[in-house]
């Protein structure tokens, strides 16, 4: 395997009357110190989207809601010390509020000014284009252009075509586009061929046991969890934080009201074999939390 290079940005090339906005935009490094690393076939997470930003290629995430698809980006970002921005997919969604808007000033100009997701764009980040199977089709081909080869984003209002990392004072900085989704979503609709050929780095993103380990203390609610994500008639996703949660609430509230939360996340004719399921394990997971 060849050297990767971790990806720097410059907050410098940002022109001054934009650069607080996209210094906002960076998270919070702590976030990164929290996050658990996934290895993908002996390759670390943030080094496959280190490559990812080398080579120009754009990451795809398949998964369960709460397995940390919008998480591994969020956490990279604070991690690189890139801007970041999440668009967030639905039905009615209209791309150009989220490109930007026109403004006219006292004088009478008229001024547009750039979205959190064109300021990425622009001056270099992490792009994610989250839930995108809830989005219709010709709101993601509205995204074909930034994830081609090209990388290349049309804003008419203002009359310019921007470059992915082009955009600022000097030198291009690091750019990467993800996209992520949970295929189970009732309601949804299929991925756009078109949309989904332009990610050459698709990756399955399930709920990981070595990942949950370390952040969920009882191993016996771990088991109990993968059984109940194995029957088929539950649809509920039995997501690493409703399992987080369970703790916390069995520490803080007491342990009967942890269990009574945990089963009201499930579907009415979905709760009474969550409900057997958590009893016939209550008192190992109660011994493992007081241990």
């Amino acid at each position: 395997m060849t050297t990767i290079t971790r990806p720097s940005f410059d907050l410098d090339t940002v022109p001054a009357d934009d650069r607080s906005r996209v210094a906002d935009l960076i998270p919070d490094p702590r976030i990164a110190d929290a996050y658990v690393h996934r290895s993908i076939e002996g390759m670390d997470d943030f080094d496959l989207l280190d490559y990812a930003i080398e080579e120009g290629e754009n990451i795809i995430l398949a998964g369960p809601t709460g397995s940390s698809k919008t998480t591994l980006f969020r956490a990279y970002a604070a991690s690189r010390g890139l801007p970041l921005c999440i668009v967030e997919c639905n039905a009615s969604m209209d791309i150009g509020t989220i490109i930007g808007r026109t403004t006219i000033g006292a004088d009478g100009s008229v001024k547009f000014v750039d979205g959190d997701m064109t300021l990425v764009v622009r001056y270099g980040g992490v792009l994610l284009i989250d839930e995108s199977n809830l989005a219709h089709p010709r709101i993601t081909a509205g995204f074909h252009g930034l994830t081609s080869v090209a990388k290349r984003m049309s804003i008419p209002e203002a009359g310019e075509t921007v470059r992915a990392g082009c955009g600022g004072l000097g030198k291009p900085q690091p750019f990467l586009a993800g996209t992520a989704f949970n295929p189970r979503y009732q309601g949804t609709v299929r991925l756009n061929e078109a949309f989904a050929n332009r990610f050459a780095i698709p990756l399955d993103w399930g709920y990981e046991r070595a990942v949950e380990a370390q952040l969920v203390t009882s191993e016996r609610l771990l088991d109990m969890a993968d059984n109940i994500r194995s029957l088929a008639e539950i649809r509920t996703p039995v997501s690493t934080n409703s399992l987080m949660e369970f703790e916390r609430h069995a520490d803080r509230l007491g342990l009967a009201m942890a269990q009574r939360l945990f089963v009201n996340r499930f579907a009415p004719e979905e709760r009474a074999p969550v409900s057997r399921a958590l009893e016939a394990n209550l008192e190992a997971i109660e011994a493992e939390l007081s241990a």
